[in-house]
């Protein structure tokens, strides 16, 4: 079983100069303030990557930038287990519970915190002690809201007993890079 795994990723950025979008993509999606509210990106401060999936990164383009975006192929994108925090996996949700532990007990007020929050906190913490959370990948599935949109995703594929059970065919992984030099891949190419 190999310690890394290997897929080609698409990054969505506004529309710029191309060869400025190859030189400094990828391009860090930030916390911000939105009427005076902190608002913290799905997987918190990073660089933002799509899963074998140009339909997804042209989508974002279309629907955040105004149809006025990049989008730029990072190939064989490897990336090394140890550093990657995969929340569809079980044994990685369970090691992001236990260290949440301790903050919880000393304030319970954090469990309620959404993954974001635990991810900028992590970060913070990280600067004080490198172990906390040695993380430089995270990545995730995106569920889109009940929508029309996503009903298209999701696709019936059997019943039991009167209820209908769903998966998605077409799930949307997404990678957050924390650390840009921890980025090791074949190509890039600007797309769009």
């Amino acid at each position: 079983m190999s310690n890394f795994i290997l897929y080609t990723y698409q990054h969505t950025c506004k529309a710029g100069h191309p060869a400025y979008i190859l030189a400094k993509s990828p391009f860090k999606a930030v916390v911000r303030m939105v009427e005076g509210k902190k608002k913290i990106p799905f997987l918190g401060t990073g660089y933002y990557f799509w899963e074998e999936n140009k339909e997804a990164a042209h989508r974002w383009g279309k629907n955040h930038y105004y149809n006025k975006y990049n989008v730029i192929e990072y190939k064989d994108l490897k990336i090394s287990k140890s550093d990657l925090l995969d929340l569809g996996d079980r044994r990685d949700l369970a090691y992001l519970e236990e260290i949440k532990k301790p903050y919880i007990a000393k304030n319970p007020k954090f469990k309620n915190w959404r993954i974001a929050n635990w991810i900028e906190f992590f970060r913070e913490e990280t600067k004080k002690d490198s172990t906390i959370f040695p993380r430089k990948f995270i990545r995730a599935e995106e569920n889109l809201p009940d929508n029309e949109e996503n009903n298209n995703l999701k696709k019936k594929v059997f019943f039991t007993e009167g209820v209908s059970y769903y998966t998605y065919a077409s799930p949307l992984l997404i990678v957050c890079v924390l650390d840009t030099s921890k980025m090791d891949f074949k190509t890039k190419t600007l797309l769009k």
